[in-house]
């Protein structure tokens, strides 16, 4: 059995301990809108509540994962554990420009009518060069973004 290397990445735009934060207050905001409905506030006094708490339960609840492994480049954006997953496999990939940085390195996968970017912590250029090598050898791989 060959085991090969997934590179992952996370698109998290917040930390997890902001996260709990924005969930909290989602509950909150929540529940003190139904106790003034509940007291006799009406929907006037509960409506705002209602879409501001949602909002923040709801934001919290997104994930975005990233991963480069056998199947490609997987991006997948979830919501609460639902979501989508969308597949670039090898075999559909024009090229992969790479973009070295001190912490990582950024992809980019370009394409005719959409392109794909990641950025991959703690994943160097030859790392990545080398999983292109072993899973389509004849996928052009460039370095910056410059002219080619």
């Amino acid at each position: 059995m060959i085991s090969t290397k997934v590179f992952s990445g996370s698109g998290l735009p917040f930390p997890r301990w902001l996260r709990g934060a924005g969930l909290l207050a989602g509950f909150f905001l929540l529940s003190d809108g139904l106790r003034r409905f509940l007291s006799g506030g009406g929907l006037s006094a509960f409506i705002p509540y209602l879409l501001v708490g949602s909002a923040c339960v709801y934001v919290a609840g997104y994930d975005k994962k990233i991963t480069l492994s056998d199947k490609g480049f997987v991006r997948q954006t979830l919501f609460w554990g639902r979501g989508r997953t969308e597949v670039l496999p090898w075999s559909e990939m024009e090229e992969m420009i790479l973009m070295p940085a001190a912490k990582g390195t950024g992809v980019l996968f370009p394409m005719k009518n959409r392109g794909w970017r990641a950025f991959f912590p703690d994943a160097t250029e030859a790392d990545l060069r080398a999983a292109a090598a072993e899973f389509r050898p004849d996928l052009p791989v460039f370095t910056g973004t410059g002219p080619r």
